[in-house]
C-alpha cells in the first residue's frame, strides 16, 4: 500500500466510524451500528498522540453530527445554525479523541491481555461517558442530542436504562464498542483467547440486559387520555401568523375526538406545545375556541401557549377546565439556547443579524416540574411529570417531575418547524428511553407528529403519521415507584466525569514521563 494512502486510512476510518454511529439513530435506527462505529474509532485512535487524536475525533464528530443535526438547517431555512452547532458538538469529540489518545498510552493500559484488556474497555467507556455528560450539560444546559443511549430504543440493552439512566446505557454501548475493538486487535495479534473474552464481554453487555426486570404495570389505576394532533400547514411560519388557525385546528380535532369517544369518557385531553397560537389567557377569541373544545369533550384540556410579560416570553402548558377556564400551568424550565433565546446576543450580533430572528427571549420557568389535572371521568386529581419539547432529552428535568409525584410523563411538543426531517423521530426515540429510565408511561403530543403513547417499557403502543390531523386514546398506567436510575440521580454521571478527568490527568502524567525518558536516552 502506498504511504500516502496509508496515511489517509485513519481519516477514512474516522469518517466511517462517525457515519456508523449516526446510522444507529433515527431515521435509520440500526442500533447495532453504534458499537461497531465506536470499535472502529477506538482502533484508529490506538497509538496516536493527543494532537492526532483530537484531529481524528473531530473528523469522527463531523461525520456523526453533520447528518444527525441537519434538522437545524431545516428549521432555520439556512445552514448557519447547522454548521455552527455541528462544529461545536464535534469539538467535544475532538476532546474525546485527545483524551483517549492520552489514556490509551498509559503504561499499564497500553499493552497486555487478560485483566488489562478489561481495564482498557472500562477506561474507554469511562472517557466516552465523561465527555458525553459534559456535552449534554454544558454550556447553557448542554445539548444531549446524539447521546448513545438515544440510539438504543430498539436494542436488547434498553432495560438497563431503568438502572443506570441515559449515561449508564451509553456506557454499555461504549463498553461493547471497546470490546469489539479489543477483539479485533487480539485477532490480528493471534491471541485467540483474548479475542474470545473481549467479544464475549461485548456480547454480554449487549444482550444480557434484556433479562433485567422492568415493571410496567399500573400502580395507581389508569388515566384515560386523549392526545390531539391538530396539524399545521407546512408553511409553518405563515400558519402561526394567521391568528387562531393552529388553535382552530386543535379545537376541530378535539371536537372530532369527542364525537368518536363520547362526551365525558376521557379524563384529560392533551394538546401540543404552542397549540394555541394566541394565548387564551389574554385573547377572548382564543379562549372561546379552547373552551368550546373542552366543553365538547367534557374534560380538562392541557393547552400549550406563550405568555409575554416583562420583556420576555414563557412557554406554558395550561390546564383549561370546561366552563372554568385557565388554571394551573407548567412553565418550561430549559429553553433552548440559540433557538428560544440568544446568549451573548450583543457579541454575536457583530457576526450575524440572524440572532435578531428571535426578537424576544424565552425565559426559564421556576415553578414545579409537575402539573395536577382533575381526571374528569374518575373525579380525582392526578399529578403529571412534565417536559416540553427538547426537555424530553434531559434525565434530570423528568426526574424532578417524577420525584415530585408525577405518575405519568407528558411531553407536549411543536415539531412544525422541522418539517419532514429526522428531528421528530429522534425525539420519539428519546421519549422511549426516558419512559424506561423513569418507569412511567409517556404521552407525546405534537402539532404535526409524532404524537405517541409509550408504555413504561419503552414500547410505542400507538402513534400518528406526520402532517395529519389525528387523536390517540389510551388508558395509560399510573405509577408511583421510583426506579434505581432515579434513586441514583446524577451520581453516575458525576462519577464518570470525575473518573474521566482522573484518567486523562494520569494519561498526561504518563505522557510527560515518557517524554522525559526519551530525552534522557538521547546522546
Amino acid at each position: 500500500m502506498r504511504p500516502r494512502i496509508r496515511r489517509l486510512l485513519p481519516l477514512l476510518g474516522s469518517v466511517c466510524a462517525g457515519l456508523a454511529v449516526w446510522a444507529a439513530f433515527p431515521p435509520l435506527n440500526v442500533w447495532w451500528a453504534a458499537p461497531l462505529g465506536l470499535a472502529l474509532l477506538a482502533t484508529v485512535l490506538r497509538g496516536r498522540g493527543p494532537g492526532v487524536g483530537a484531529g481524528l475525533g473531530l473528523v469522527f464528530g463531523l461525520a456523526l453530527f453533520t447528518p444527525l443535526l441537519h434538522f437545524t438547517a431545516v428549521a432555520m431555512g439556512n445552514p448557519l445554525g447547522w454548521v455552527a452547532l455541528t462544529a461545536v458538538e464535534s469539538l467535544y469529540l475532538a476532546a474525546f479523541g485527545s483524551a483517549w489518545a492520552l489514556v490509551g498510552r498509559i503504561g499499564r493500559l497500553e499493552h497486555g491481555g487478560g485483566a488489562v484488556v478489561l481495564a482498557r474497555m472500562l477506561a474507554f467507556a469511562v472517557v466516552w461517558c465523561g465527555v458525553e455528560e459534559v456535552r449534554s450539560s454544558w454550556p447553557w444546559g448542554g445539548f444531549p442530542f446524539g447521546r448513545l443511549a438515544f440510539a438504543m430504543a430498539d436494542a436488547p440493552m434498553l432495560p438497563f436504562a431503568a438502572y443506570g439512566g441515559a449515561i449508564g446505557l451509553s456506557a454499555l454501548v461504549a463498553f461493547a464498542g471497546a470490546g469489539l475493538a479489543e477483539a479485533g486487535r487480539a485477532v490480528r495479534g493471534r491471541r485467540n483467547l483474548s479475542a474470545l473474552v473481549a467479544a464475549a464481554l461485548a456480547g454480554l453487555v449487549t444482550a444480557a440486559p434484556i433479562l433485567l426486570p422492568v415493571d410496567g404495570a399500573a400502580q395507581d389505576g389508569t388515566l384515560r387520555v386523549g392526545a390531539v394532533q391538530g396539524n399545521v400547514a407546512e408553511e409553518f411560519e405563515d400558519a402561526f401568523n394567521r391568528a387562531l388557525e393552529v388553535t382552530g385546528n386543535h379545537a376541530e380535532a378535539t371536537r372530532t375526538l369527542a364525537g368518536d369517544v363520547g362526551r365525558g369518557t376521557l379524563d384529560v385531553v392533551i394538546w401540543p406545545e404552542n397549540a394555541a397560537d394566541l394565548d387564551p389567557r389574554d385573547f377572548s377569541a382564543s379562549a372561546a375556541l379552547v373552551d368550546s373544545a373542552a366543553q365538547s369533550v367534557g374534560a380538562p384540556v392541557l393547552v400549550g401557549a406563550i405568555l409575554y410579560a416583562d420583556g420576555v416570553r414563557y412557554n406554558d402548558m395550561v390546564v383549561w377546565s370546561p366552563g372554568a377556564g385557565a388554571g394551573e400551568y407548567y412553565r418550561k424550565h430549559r429553553p433552548v439556547p440559540f433557538a428560544e433565546y440568544i446568549p451573548l446576543r450583543e457579541q454575536l450580533r457583530q457576526l450575524t443579524d440572524q440572532v435578531d430572528r428571535i426578537g424576544t427571549d424565552l425565559a426559564p420557568g421556576t415553578g414545579p416540574y409537575t402539573l395536577t389535572v382533575h381526571a374528569a371521568a374518575q373525579d380525582r386529581d392526578v399529578k403529571l411529570a412534565m417536559g416540553i419539547c427538547f426537555e424530553v432529552a434531559y434525565d434530570d428535568t423528568l426526574r424532578d417531575g417524577v420525584e415530585q409525584g408525577g405518575e405519568l410523563i407528558v411531553i407536549p411538543t411543536n415539531n412544525a418547524s422541522f418539517l419532514h426531517s429526522s428531528e421528530a423521530e429522534q425525539q420519539l426515540a428519546q421519549g422511549r428511553v426516558q419512559a424506561v429510565i423513569h418507569g412511567r408511561a409517556l404521552v407525546q403530543a405534537s402539532t404535526v407528529g409524532v404524537t405517541a403513547i409509550i408504555n413504561p417499557r419503552g414500547v410505542v403502543e400507538q402513534r400518528t403519521q406526520p402532517y395529519t390531523q389525528a387523536a390517540l386514546v389510551a388508558d395509560v398506567p399510573l405509577r408511583t415507584s421510583i426506579t434505581v436510575a432515579d434513586r441514583l440521580g446524577g451520581l453516575p454521571g458525576l462519577a464518570l466525569q470525575v473518573a474521566a478527568a482522573l484518567l486523562t490527568a494520569a494519561g498526561m502524567v504518563s505522557g510527560m514521563s515518557r517524554l522525559r525518558r526519551r530525552r534522557r536516552r538521547r546522546p
